[in-house]
């Protein structure tokens, strides 16, 4: 017996040693600094308790029993709360009475899209402590609705939507819409990132009219019909798309899908960029802006087909 629980007590210390290893590790590569030691012992028990959830999710994806893998990211001493609070897309206000409806035309659409590799998509890009989903997956379907036009691929500037929406249509770093800001992109046009760049919170608006890159002639969308999105993703381009992100903070790879999400509560905003099948799995292949080491190098692959997290419930593409 005595030697039983010095067993336990070696295996227990060893399990600490690991767990205080990976977390040295985690904050070295995330760059991870904190306030006070008190901070510090707080957010080593939250990182403790998502290793656990991980390992035990991965042993069940081993076993079959998962379509994903979970993995530690930037996310990894965050509470579920601040996770939750962190995802910046507001829910969809009354229809301004703008745009076209998505009308669907019953064309035959190929077993698998990937925008990238035809040249409509740009590199990740990191939205970073800035709640601005809503601005990168409108950049992102403007960016592939102006290559299809032009064939030129420019990304785009998510600071002039941050800046330059807010009080009036979004509320910059707090949250924002997608559609709704179609028509902000319309009258006023974008800058490229190059002129306008990133910075990752609230500024003062710095627009330049003489500078514009691109403007919309119009934009078209539907809600709560993923037929119409996969006819969409297939035929048009890049599709800005809302979704319950409340459940993808560790993921890794895979094919994601939750009994925990909703088609109601769409509070991310992300882009379609295609979709496959993956071991016999369909999925959507979705664009998002956590920059590339978080996911599939930046990107999810959500299960197709169910509505997963609401990702047919509020969806639109800009005409360029």
């Amino acid at each position: 017996m005595k030697f039983f629980i010095l067993g336990s007590l070696f295996v227990a210390a060893v399990a600490a040693s690991l767990e205080q290893d990976a977390f040295q590790a985690f904050k070295l590569k995330q760059n991870k600094t904190y306030k006070t030691p008190v901070e510090e012992t707080t957010r080593y028990g939250i990182f403790q308790a998502k290793l656990l959830e991980i390992e035990e999710h991965n042993s069940r994806f081993e076993q079959g029993l998962e379509t994903y893998k979970k993995g530690v990211n930037k996310f990894s001493d965050w509470t579920h709360d601040e996770f939750k609070a962190y995802l910046g897309l507001h829910p969809k206000p009354a229809k301004l009475g703008k745009g076209i409806p998505y009308v669907k035309t019953g064309v035959s659409v190929p077993a698998s899209v990937d925008w990238r590799t035809e040249g409509y998509v740009t590199g990740v890009k990191n939205q970073g402590d800035c709640g601005s989903c809503w601005a990168f997956s409108l950049t992102g379907s403007v960016e592939g609705a102006l290559f299809k036009s032009t064939g030129k691929l420019v990304s785009l500037s998510e600071q002039q939507l941050v800046d330059c929406t807010y009080g009036t249509v979004n509320f910059g770093c707090d949250g924002g819409y997608l559609e709704e800001t179609f028509p902000y992109i319309q009258e006023t046009g974008l800058e490229a990132e190059a002129s306008y760049p990133y910075k990752a919170r609230d500024g003062t608006c710095k627009f330049d009219a003489s500078k514009v890159v691109t403007k919309i002639n119009d934009y078209v969308y539907w809600y709560g019909d993923e037929e119409a999105l996969l006819e969409a993703t297939a035929t048009i381009g890049p599709i800005s798309v809302a979704m319950d992100a409340n459940y993808i903070d560790s993921y890794a790879s895979g094919v994601f899908s939750s009994r925990l999400c909703s088609s109601d509560d769409l509070n991310h905003g992300v882009l379609v960029v295609g979709y496959g099948s993956e071991n016999g799995v369909n999925y959507w292949l979705v664009k998002n802006s956590w920059a590339e080491d978080w996911g599939e190098s930046g990107y999810l692959k959500l299960l197709r087909g169910q509505n997963e997290c609401g990702i047919a419930e509020d969806d639109s593409y800009p005409i360029v």
